[in-house]
């Protein structure tokens, strides 16, 4: 499973990503692949677990992470869950190409 979240944090409060954010991934299971991103006012979390865990189970670990004091106050802005296909992508298939404009058919 491939989640990406975003979280900004609360108004009124200043951002200090970096810290929050290593904190984040701590509380978050370890056994979870995390990557942590920083962009102009929000900060994305891409989370890869087994295929065994739901996506139902990474939101509510998420959302419980989140209410933990040390964090301060982050809002969750999306959680996104992403498929992973492992089938190989499928040949491409040639497209004859188009007429031109001016080109008829021979019967008329």
């Amino acid at each position: 499973m491939l989640v990406v979240l975003t979280m900004r944090p609360a108004r009124g409060r200043k951002m200090d990503a970096n810290v929050d954010g290593k904190r984040l991934l701590a509380l978050l299971p370890k056994q979870w692949e995390k990557e942590f991103k920083q962009a102009a006012g929000f900060v994305a979390i891409r989370i890869e677990t087994d295929e065994n865990i739901r996506s139902a189970q990474i939101h509510a670990q998420v959302v419980s992470v989140l209410t933990n004091p040390e964090l301060g106050p982050w809002r969750l802005v999306s959680y996104e869950t992403l498929l992973r296909d492992h089938r190989p992508p499928r040949a491409t298939v040639p497209v004859a190409p188009a007429r031109r404009a001016d080109q008829r058919a021979q019967w008329n």
